[in-house]
């Protein structure tokens, strides 16, 4: 009985070692991709994605890393992948082999497809399970600020993520700014929103949107926004991003002092920007102006505008200067027509 034990446990500790070294085979066989940089030298890895002029891959000796697109010359890969070109092309494929410098010969069912580098500003893995989102991207950043004088006190907060498939694009943001003094009554500015893009051809898409917001200034106790456009990427590069929407949206609005929450019917104009470089310091500037003409409340008007500049102090870390503005030509009888600030604060990005 004991030897017929022993030789369980050897064929048990045989058979795990085997499993080992073959998950160890496959593990090192996912990394044959391989980046060709302009220096000379290359990359044997795996090719995760690429978006906003880096290319993201994971290797056995140096773990994941960042390689701007830009010292690149090339790069070949077995695995199916979605690209995306500045025109809004998708087109799915291989990266076969080729010896031509600054391009990328696409390998699908129709032939081979030499597509220039330049012209490429994402690429994805091709997955079956492509909606389910896996893959998030975005910052987070807070800022304090503290006056003697009057005994000002201002506390801040943002975030945003990010997440794009082959066919939709999803965004969230929110942020948080509270303000105390002793001379004045406490202000609140807070909002949460989200914006799901349908991808169509030629970078055009339809858009469904939906926000919640508080902002004391205004008179706003409480304002949800719900609505559907339609838009399109009026620029698309490894730098630049530049979109324009326009739509409907349905505002239910719980003003200062009434009792009652109101419903009204409001026309969306929007225009986002954003530039980002990633020669050392990291820079990005985004921009976004919002319009929304009341449909049911003849005359009203309002506006949000939103910056920020970011320049990264050390990897992941940045300092962060932001702006906001908001306008309403028939705000509540409590509020003001307009609110702004300037806010400063410190950030990292995953």
């Amino acid at each position: 009985m004991n030897s017929i034990r022993r030789r369980i446990r050897r064929c048990a500790v045989l058979f795990g070692t085997l499993a080992l070294a073959s998950a160890a085979r496959v593990a090192l066989a996912d990394k044959t991709d391989v980046v060709y940089l302009r220096n000379g030298d290359r990359v044997t890895c795996e090719i995760k994605n690429m978006e906003r002029g880096r290319l993201k891959v994971s290797t056995d000796s140096m773990g994941t890393i960042l390689i701007e697109w830009k010292d690149i010359e090339r790069v070949t890969s077995k695995e199916l992948y979605v690209i995306e070109q500045q025109d809004g092309r998708r087109l799915n494929g291989s990266l076969a082999e080729t010896t031509a410098g600054d391009q990328v010969l696409l390998r699908h069912a129709s032939g081979d497809q030499p597509l220039a580098m330049g012209e490429i500003i994402r690429i994805d893995p091709l997955k079956l399970d492509d909606m389910i989102i896996k893959r998030w991207d975005g910052s987070v950043s807070a800022g304090f600020d503290k006056t003697k004088a009057n005994d000002d006190t201002s506390l801040s907060a943002q975030f945003d993520a990010r997440q794009r498939a082959q066919d939709f694009a999803l965004n969230l943001g929110g942020s948080f700014y509270s303000r105390s003094q002793d001379d004045a009554a406490d202000s609140l500015r807070a909002n949460f929103g989200a914006i799901y893009r349908a991808l169509l051809e030629d970078r055009w898409y339809w858009a469904g949107l939906g926000s919640v917001e508080r902002n004391d200034e205004l008179g706003i106790d409480l304002r949800t926004l719900g609505g559907a456009g339609y838009g399109r990427y009026l620029v698309q590069t490894g730098r630049t991003l530049w979109s324009v929407t326009g739509g409907a949206v349905v505002v239910n609005e719980q003003r200062a002092g009434d009792e009652a929450a109101e419903t009204s019917i409001e026309a969306m104009l929007n225009t986002d920007y954003e530039f980002f470089t990633y020669d050392t310091p990291k820079t990005s500037l985004s921009t976004s102006l919002t319009i929304f003409p009341s449909l049911t409340e003849g005359g009203r008007v309002r506006a949000d505008l939103n910056a920020a500049l970011r320049k990264e102090l050390i990897t992941d870390l940045f300092f962060e200067l932001s702006v906001y503005y908001s306008w309403d030509n028939e705000p509540p009888e409590e509020g003001e027509k307009t609110d702004y600030g300037l806010v400063t604060g410190l950030g990292y990005t995953f």
